[in-house]
C-alpha cells in the first residue's frame, strides 16, 4: 500500500470552549476522495484549517506528507488581486508554487477554465463564476497532491460548476488525495470514494457506496 498523504494522531480540537472532537485518528492516501459529513458546527471546515495549520489542534498530532506547495486549497472565497489581470494573477501564483511557468503554458490554462479572451482584464471586475474559474485556473497550475475543497460550488454557474467537477475528475485520474467540505452533498458523493462523518466528537471513514472505479 502506498504511504498515507495525512495522518491524524489522536487529534482532539477544542473550539470556543466546545470539543469538537476527542481522541480521532485516521489515514487519507493517494487516489482517495473524501467527502467530509456533518452537522453544521461539528467541526468540517476546521478539520481543514487544520490541515492547512491555520488553526493547531489541541491534542495529538498531524503529520502531512506533501510539502507546503503541494497542498491546494480551493474555498468558496478566491485569492484572486483584484488590481492584477487573470493572466498576472496565475503569474504570480506560478511564482508562489516554485514553477517556471512560461506564457504559453498560463495561456493554455486560461483557455481551459474559458478565460483566454479575459486574460488582461483585471479580476476586480469578473463575475462570480469567472472569478471561482480563476481560482480553479489557479489549482490546475499548483497540480498538488493534497487538495482540500471547503465549499467551492457555493454560487457557482452551470459551467462553472462543470468545469469545477471535471477539474475533480482530473485530479482523482492523478491519483491526488482530495479531502472535500461540500454544501451540497448528496450530489458530490457520487465523486467521492470515501466518507468521513462527524458526529458526537469522533470521526468514522468509510468507503463510499457506489465507489468510482
Amino acid at each position: 500500500m502506498n504511504n498515507p498523504v495525512l495522518t491524524f494522531e489522536n487529534i482532539s480540537k477544542l473550539y470556543d470552549l466546545r470539543l469538537l472532537y476527542k481522541n480521532v485518528s485516521f489515514c487519507l492516501y493517494p487516489g482517495q476522495t473524501v467527502l467530509i459529513t456533518g452537522k453544521n458546527g461539528s467541526g468540517k471546515s476546521t478539520l481543514l484549517k487544520m490541515v492547512t495549520e491555520l488553526t493547531k489542534p489541541s491534542q495529538g498530532k498531524i503529520t502531512c506528507t506533501p510539502d507546503k506547495k503541494e497542498i491546494g486549497y480551493l474555498g468558496h472565497q478566491t485569492f484572486i488581486y483584484p488590481h492584477l489581470s487573470a493572466y498576472e494573477n496565475l503569474r504570480f501564483w506560478a511564482k508562489a508554487f516554485q514553477k517556471d511557468c512560461s506564457e504559453q503554458e498560463i495561456t493554455a490554462v486560461l483557455k481551459k477554465v474559458f478565460l483566454e479572451k479575459f486574460s488582461h482584464d483585471q479580476a476586480g471586475i469578473f463575475s462570480r463564476g469567472m472569478a471561482q474559474r480563476l481560482n480553479i485556473a489557479r489549482i490546475i497550475l499548483q497540480n498538488p497532491q493534497l487538495l482540500l475543497l471547503d465549499e467551492p460550488g457555493t454560487g457557482l454557474d452551470k459551467e462553472s460548476q462543470e468545469l469545477f467537477y471535471a477539474v475533480i475528475r482530473e485530479f482523482q485520474a492523478q491519483k491526488a488525495c482530495i479531502l472535500w467540505v461540500s454544501h451540497n452533498p448528496q450530489k458530490d458523493l457520487s465523486y467521492a470514494t470515501h466518507t468521513l462523518h462527524i458526529e458526537k466528537q469522533q470521526m468514522a471513514l468509510t468507503a463510499a457506496q457506489g465507489e468510482r472505479e
